[in-house]
């Protein structure tokens, strides 16, 4: 029977994505934790082993949490509902710093959301108007109607 080591499977392609959120704002800027969302198939041995294989990184420590769906909102008839997730919480062994955040004209997040905000207020009051000739077609039967109304009233 082999014996089971970890950080020995290689992983070329990995078919999950685990995505490094920010921690609390309990929690400081630089610290040896890690908060991940992951899958909520993945269990503690398989979080540790890929963040091992993919990242090298040597983890001492991983807690997860059950986060259930929630919903996010509803808009008119429809009630949105956010997906539920696993939440990883690993302990490394050196600390880890967040980087600054982007300024946002270097990645012309602020030029996207101009134009964004350009777009919805030219078409702010934009309204379906009727074909011409349908429009022609109403005013010609709404004639025909009170021409009809008179002659019904003269009679």
């Amino acid at each position: 029977m082999p014996i089971l080591k970890e950080g020995l499977k290689k992983l070329y392609f990995p078919s999950t994505v685990l995505k490094l959120v920010r921690n609390g704002p309990n929690v400081p800027a630089v610290s040896n934790t890690l908060t991940f969302r992951v899958p909520p198939s993945m269990n503690k041995f398989d979080i540790k082993s890929y963040l091992a294989n993919i990242y090298k990184l040597n983890v001492l420590d991983v807690r997860t949490a059950n986060m259930p769906a929630k919903l996010a909102g509803s808009g008119g008839n429809t009630i949105l509902k956010r997906q539920k997730f696993k939440k990883a919480i690993v302990t490394i062994d050196h600390e880890f710093k967040w980087p600054e955040a982007p300024d946002s004209v270097t990645f012309g997040i602020q030029d996207a959301v101009n134009e964004r905000s350009r777009i919805m207020n030219r078409l702010k009051g934009w309204r379906m108007r009727p074909h011409h000739g349908i429009q022609a077609a109403k005013k010609a039967a709404d004639g025909e109607a009170a021409a009809a109304a008179k002659e019904t009233t003269k009679a």
